[in-house]
């Protein structure tokens, strides 16, 4: 009897491999050889699911993002607001339990989507997507009375946006300057800034 194959089980497998080279090595050993030794593969199998290599980082930044979103939205489940926005910084931020292996994979993606315009744009949709969540989250907080009624919530999106995207480079840059302790120390002055924001 044949053995059947989970196609998109083995696409994520493969879309995986991607993200560990690059967590390992960086960008520039991503190639169709390395992604096949890390996926336990031969490279006819890759090309069955990813005609090229960009197609491949497409599906890695695709896959990082995604389960990056869904942490998101589980951690803000069942509340709003200022806490929920609080939560989402923790679930985005590189805590000790989390590493910055997540974080060295999203600066390599940024360096690349300024480069590429198709990442670019794929990058670009899904910032937004993320932009979208702090926006609501930030008008809830109005909403409830948690932040002055002529808060600027665009300059607030752009404020959390920052706030996240810094520790994030700082994981990979400045690793000895991010710690849980100042993680958390951030969070907690951004959200009591927002709280009492003019």
């Amino acid at each position: 009897m044949p053995k059947i194959v989970d196609h998109e089980e083995r696409r994520n497998h493969i879309a995986k491999a991607v993200t560990q080279i690059i967590i390992r090595n960086g960008f520039d050993r991503v190639t169709m050889r390395e992604i096949a030794a890390e996926a336990g593969c031969v490279h006819g199998t890759l090309t069955r699911y990813f005609p090229d290599k960009r197609s491949l980082l497409v599906a890695a930044f695709l896959q990082v993002f995604n389960e990056s979103h869904a942490r998101t939205l589980d951690c803000t489940e069942g509340v709003r607001g200022l806490e929920a926005l609080r939560r989402m910084s923790q679930a985005l931020l590189p805590f000790d339990d989390v590493g910055s292996e997540n974080s060295r994979v999203v600066l390599s993606f940024w360096d690349r989507a300024a480069q590429d315009p198709e990442l670019y744009d794929i990058h670009h949709d899904n910032i937004e997507r993320r932009r979208a969540l702090i926006r609501t989250l930030l008008l809830q907080a109005r909403e409830d009375g948690e932040v002055d009624p002529d808060f600027d919530i665009e300059q607030g999106v752009d404020w959390v946006s920052v706030h996240n995207a810094g520790w994030q480079m700082m994981a990979v840059l400045l690793p000895e300057s991010t710690n849980d302790e100042k993680l958390r120390a951030s969070i907690d002055k951004m959200i009591a800034e927002l709280r009492c924001a003019d």
